[in-house]
């Protein structure tokens, strides 16, 4: 699959903004006057969208918001998509959204994250544009901490950038800020410290299993990404049909009613590797990657090519442990991590389960794919948001000295 890039976001560009799931209730509705100047004030035009209404969980009926999604995203002057939040079920407007005209028209870049992950993620997979997981409008006007991007510090970037970001040591472990009381907020409060981790190797603390792997990006939202999984909505092996940009998969030209991953080429492509020290570390096939420690090789992956690898994200919004235990399973079994070289697990807030943690809960479903398992990444609901771009070539470095993914818009 060829993945395409929005052309640069820049000031007079127009950002259309519309709520595919959730709208705008009359408490917060400070907050998105707010954010909506903010980006007014940095010199862009903001389309606002008639589907806002935050009277019920959705803003307006499902053949509305669709159209009207489907509008922004095709028309050639809306150069981003941006809704104020997620919501529930964002899920109903898949059928209604024609993913071949989406795929003829000039990518936009189409952005957010919880219940919008479910309609990012199909329009990487059916129409080959890169998509922008990480924020929201109401997010936006939030100061980032170093070293992660805002979504416009994405947006603008140059074509063919690799982005940088990795941990900044910090996120908010509790609260959130009552917009109804300052709607300007723009600091978040820093009350939690620590990094990414290891779960796979809790051991591996600090980086010395040594860690440098590649792959196409793409996850999303546990609870929203396990109800399209195995659809042809979640089928990420269209992402597997060559890496670096080497195209052997076509875009699934797909309308309504019939949306279908077009032919995903997968055993055309090999993987270079990449050397870190003495160990060779690459794309690891499902099912034969182990850190191989029982056998005194500690660190070093038994990592044998294939077509297309995928570095996965994933991240659980608040169901419980079991639940998300058994969301993780039904993904796999639907062949959603086929291909996967590792897996990125957001900072979580979501509750344990009485015999099980949210850590337990991905080991017990995921451990089986012998692939590194790094949590509490900032791809999550917790503040602060490591942007994760869909379709991107990802290349993750856990070592000793530093620890960060680089995204490659290519």
């Amino acid at each position: 699959m060829q993945i395409r890039y929005p052309r640069p976001l820049r000031p007079g560009d127009t950002i259309g903004v519309t709520a595919p799931s959730s709208g705008v209730g009359d408490t917060v509705r400070g907050r998105f006057d707010h954010a909506v100047s903010w980006l007014r004030e940095r010199g862009y035009e903001v389309q606002l969208g008639e589907c806002l209404d935050g009277t019920t969980h959705v803003s307006a009926p499902v053949l509305e918001r669709a159209a009207e999604l489907q509008r922004m995203l095709t028309d050639p002057e809306v150069r981003a998509v941006i809704p104020p939040w997620g919501g529930e079920t964002a899920i109903d407007l898949l059928p209604h959204l024609d993913m071949a005209a989406v795929a003829a028209a000039e990518p936009t870049w189409m952005v957010g994250f919880s219940d919008i992950s479910t309609i990012l993620t199909p329009l990487t997979l059916l129409t080959g544009w890169a998509t922008l997981h990480g924020t929201n409008l109401m997010d936006t006007p939030y100061e980032v901490p170093a070293p992660l991007l805002s979504w416009l510090d994405v947006a603008t970037a140059a074509p063919g950038a690799t982005l940088r970001q990795a941990s900044p040591g910090m996120h908010r472990a509790s609260g959130w800020d009552d917009w109804g009381v300052d709607p300007t907020v723009s600091q978040h409060t820093w009350d939690g410290t620590g990094g990414w981790r290891r779960i796979d190797r809790p051991d591996d603390v600090d980086g010395t299993g040594g860690l440098v792997l590649e792959g196409r990006v793409v996850g999303g939202c546990i609870e929203t990404q396990s109800g399209i999984a195995g659809t042809p909505f979640g089928r990420t092996a269209a992402l597997r049909g060559g890496s670096g940009g080497d195209e052997s998969a076509g875009v699934g030209s797909a309308g309504v009613g019939s949306a279908g991953v077009g032919s995903a080429g997968v055993g055309s492509a090999g993987v270079s590797s990449t050397d870190v020290g003495s160990a060779t570390f690459g794309s690891a096939d499902v099912g034969s990657a182990s850190d191989d420690s029982a056998s005194g090789r500690s660190g070093i992956l038994d990592a044998r090519p294939v077509a297309g690898p995928l570095i996965v994200y994933i991240e659980a919004a608040g169901e419980d442990a079991l639940s998300i235990c058994r969301r993780l399973h039904g993904m796999r079994l639907a062949g959603y991590f086929d291909g996967a070289v590792a897996v990125l697990v957001g900072r979580t807030s979501a509750p344990d389960s009485p015999t099980m943690t949210q850590d337990e809960a991905v080991l017990d479903a995921l451990g089986s794919l012998g692939v590194p398992i790094v949590a509490d990444v900032e791809c999550g609901h917790v503040p602060p948001y490591l942007l994760m771009v869909n379709g991107s070539w990802g290349r993750l470095v856990w070592t000793e000295e530093e620890q960060y993914l680089e995204q490659s818009l290519v």
